[in-house]
């Protein structure tokens, strides 16, 4: 798989979808998450247009030189761009993915952003979010996160599914010193005035997400001059949950923007 290299010499492993002419679009992971859990959007939005998505710093194939900090992720992502050529993108931001993709907004151009399960970082429900990671290695730790990732009846309607998950957040999440330097990254995170990022800006949120609430991602769009809002059935993955009514909205959204230039 490809690779960019930093300013600070970090290796970040990156992956392309589609060879589409249209704006391509940019998948920011939350705290934590190896890629898979782009794996719902990252071929499914191809097409007209090329779909990046990347490891953090520390995660699955990715070095791990360097702070983790909000500004550093910022420059991660702006190197994963230039690699890829892709920009100016459309940026969609999961989580510390979402405060990673407002701070690249402010300095650098971009078609639009998305913002999924994110937030302020003093705007986050600490306990819940701390219920989606586990607390050690073994597979009973991991499979314990399921009930705060997906809603009782997604797990009951494909329970192999569940058993690749466990397995894929084993073998590709961040360790938990790396995904604890990002969980506090994020947290720590105040975003500039957000009236200041005049881009068209979409807000998702999973109705029963446990570390954000709806009340805080409405504030969230409504802050933003051309935000709107929108909540998806589900909880913290709500978009692997619904997606295929997330790729439809996210299709719909980036088309518009195109079209209006």
């Amino acid at each position: 798989m490809p690779t960019a290299t930093t300013d600070d010499g970090t290796t970040l492993r990156y992956a392309v979808a589609g060879e589409g002419e249209d704006p391509p679009v940019a998948l920011v992971n939350d705290a934590g998450f190896g890629a898979w859990a782009w794996g719902w959007q990252h071929e499914p939005l191809a097409g007209r247009r090329r779909v990046v998505t990347f490891d953090h710093r520390g995660t699955g194939d990715s070095g791990t030189d360097g702070a983790v900090d909000i500004d550093t992720l910022a420059g991660d992502l702006s190197a994963v761009l230039a690699a890829a050529d892709a920009k100016p993108a459309h940026l969609v931001g999961f989580g510390l993915g979402g405060a990673v993709a407002l701070r690249y907004a402010r300095d650098r151009g971009i078609r639009s952003l998305v913002l999924v399960g994110t937030c302020a970082g003093s705007d986050v429900d600490v306990d819940g979010l701390a219920r989606c990671y586990p607390d050690g290695a073994d597979e009973a730790a991991v499979r314990a996160t399921l009930p705060a990732l997906f809603s009782d009846a997604f797990r009951d309607a494909d329970p192999s599914l569940l058993e690749r998950v466990v397995d894929w957040r084993r073998a590709e999440d961040a360790p938990p010193r790396v995904r604890s330097a990002q969980v506090d990254a994020w947290l720590g995170f105040t975003p500039e005035p957000l009236y200041e990022l005049t881009e068209p800006a979409f807000v998702l949120r999973g109705t029963d997400d446990p570390a954000v609430d709806r009340p805080t991602a409405e504030a969230l769009a409504e802050d933003l001059p051309r935000g709107r809002f929108e909540a998806i059935a589900g909880r913290r993955l709500a978009h692997v949950e619904s997606s295929r009514p997330v790729n439809d909205a996210l299709t719909a959204f980036f088309d518009e923007v195109d079209d209006d230039g």
